[in-house]
Parts: structure tokens; sequence; C-alpha cells
């Protein structure tokens, strides 16, 4: 049996074929474009989302160590029931036990606890130098250019007066106050009051005494931390027991410390100017304080190229060209004292 050809449909198919392989290669071409737009564009989405996620923990971080500095620069000055400091009587001298004898203190010198009388102060970075004295060395080197924040006060929580609340503070150093005296004493084992101050709550009225613990924070800024000895941290000096004075580390990264006291000097209560540790006279009335923290990431950013000029309280620099591919924030809050009127 004969086939018969069929001539214009055999041309067809080669025309279809031709014209198919110039669409292949067009659409290859559009497609990877296309592609190539995409992968771009979910390249600059994943880094932006990156930027935005490091930026986010670096607030969250840096808001979360100004909130514990808030907290502690707020209730500075509160000293139980006596409402100035010239009121304790073994005011900057050195700690006591409660019949009187004399009691070290391990980390510093012995009148850091009983320093009463400016119970929110500092220094500022323009000193150059580490403030504290030799016993008080920071932990992991100090960082130049940055201030030290000092706080004072009393506990916000009551101990009991009696006996056996106090024999559980042992080795703690302690505010005893009554309405017009106070003293500064290290417990005992038996829960020994020092005279004067062992009145206990009357029923249905206020308290005759009162004892609290004394706490006494040292911020600053140390060269490295407990995650690389090239990241700075923010730690601080405390008053525990012992007594002594410990060296802990608050938050890795933060990288700068600034604080300008504010000062009341017509007497009602608001601020007049703001100075700089180092211009904060012993009379001077503080009524509040402004706090600044620069946080830094602990991973460099290949695509980060940091030229800020950072201008706050009075510091006014840039970052070293070696440090400039790590993010960075700026926290600020202004603290209002609760206990400045009474000063």
């Amino acid at each position: 049996m004969r086939r018969v050809r069929h001539p214009e449909r055999s041309s067809t198919l080669r025309d279809a074929a031709a014209f198919s392989l110039v669409e292949l290669l067009v659409a290859m071409t559009i497609g990877l474009a296309v592609l190539a737009g995409a992968l771009s564009a979910i390249v600059q989405a994943r880094n932006a989302y990156a930027a935005l996620e490091s930026t986010a923990r670096l607030q969250e971080s840096g808001r979360y160590a100004l909130g514990l500095i808030e907290a502690d620069v707020r209730m500075s000055g509160h000293l139980g029931l006596i409402a100035h400091a010239s009121l304790v009587g073994n005011l900057r001298g050195p700690l006591t036990d409660p019949d009187g004898g004399e009691v070290p203190l391990a980390g510093c010198s012995n009148s850091w606890a009983t320093d009463l009388v400016r119970p929110l102060t500092g220094w500022d970075h323009t000193l150059g130098r580490w403030p504290l004295d030799a016993a008080c060395r920071p932990n992991g080197g100090w960082r130049g250019g940055t201030d030290v924040l000092v706080v004072r006060r009393a506990s916000a929580d009551r101990i009991a007066q009696s006996a056996a609340s106090l024999r559980s503070f042992a080795g703690q150093v302690l505010l005893a106050t009554t309405r017009n005296s106070g003293q500064v004493f290290v417990a005992d084992a038996l829960g020994t009051f020092p005279p004067g101050f062992d009145a206990p709550d009357p029923p249905d009225a206020p308290p005759l005494a009162d004892t609290r613990r004394l706490l006494v924070h040292a911020y600053y800024i140390s060269s490295g931390s407990s995650e690389s000895g090239s990241l700075p941290s923010l730690r601080r000096k405390r008053l525990v027991s012992g007594p002594a004075v410990q060296d802990e580390e608050i938050l890795p990264g933060v990288e700068d410390l600034q604080v300008q006291f504010g000062v009341d000097t017509d007497a009602d209560l608001a601020v007049d100017r703001y100075v700089n540790a180092d211009e904060l006279a012993e009379a001077d009335r503080v009524v509040s304080a402004r706090i600044w923290l620069r946080v830094r990431s602990g991973d460099r950013d290949a695509g980060w190229d940091d030229r800020t000029r950072y201008r706050y309280a009075n510091q006014d620099q840039q970052v070293p060209v070696a440090e400039r591919a790590f993010r960075r924030v700026v926290v600020s809050k202004t603290v209002q004292l609760r206990n400045a009127g009474l000063q």
C-alpha cells in the first residue's frame, strides 16, 4: 500500500519546531532576568529584615539596661525614716557592728558604704582615669571616655523590727533609722540592733524605728565582657553580704554610659540646669538625671559602615574605622528623683 505524503503538514511541523526553539530561548532569557530580579529583591529584603531585627534587639537590650538603672536612680536618697543623710551617726565613717566594733569592707574603702551625703553622684569621663580607689578596681578594665554613676539608697523592702528577722541578714550592711537619727551597721548572727534603734512597731501607729538593707551601686562600662574580650559591657560594683563589694556584669554590648545631673538652684524642685559630674558641687540639690547608653551589636555587618557622629551629654565623637561595621543604637532617659524634696 502506497503512503501518501502531505507536504503542507510537513512544512507546518518544521515551521512550528523552529519557532518553538526561538520562543524557548526568549523565554529562558526573560525567565533568567525575572529570576535575577527576584533573587536580588529577596537578598535585599533579607538584609533589611536582618538589619531591622538587629536594631530591634539592640533597642530591647538598651531599654532593659536603662530600665534597671532608672529604677535604682529614681529611689536614690531614700534613707528610711530620716529625711537627710546628715542625721546618720557614722556618716562617711568606717563600717561597724551593732556594738560599734569596726568591720572591714572587702573590695573597696571602708567608708564607701557610709558616704551618703550625695546619694546620686559619679565621675565624668573627662577625668581620664578610673575614679575609685585601687581596692575598687574595675573588672575587665574601665573603658575610657565613659562616665561612672554611683547610687546610694535604702532598699524598698523593710526588715521587721525583731531579732528573729534580723538574724537572716547577718553579714549584710543595713541602715537603721528613727525619726531623728540613723546608723549604718553590719548585722550579726544574733540579730542585734544598734542601741536606740530596736523599738518594735506599735499597734495601729507609724513605726518608731525602721531597718532596711543599704544599697550602693557603681555603674560603669568595662572594656570586655563575658562574651568576648573585645565586646564592652555594662557592669556595676554592688554592696553584698560579707560585707564586700561584688563586681557583676549587667549587659554585654553596652559601649558607652553618659550622665548629667539636673540641679535645682531655687528650691522649687524643678531643674534649673544640667551639669556633668565634674561640675556637681556637694551642696547642689539634684532632682533629676539624664542617662544615655550606647549599645552595639556583637557581630560585624559587612554591608554596614557607621559614620554617625554621636553627640549627646558632653560626648561628641565618631567611632574608629575598625569599629564601623558594628550596628549601634543610643537610648536615653530623664529620671525624676522621688526623694529629691527630702534632701
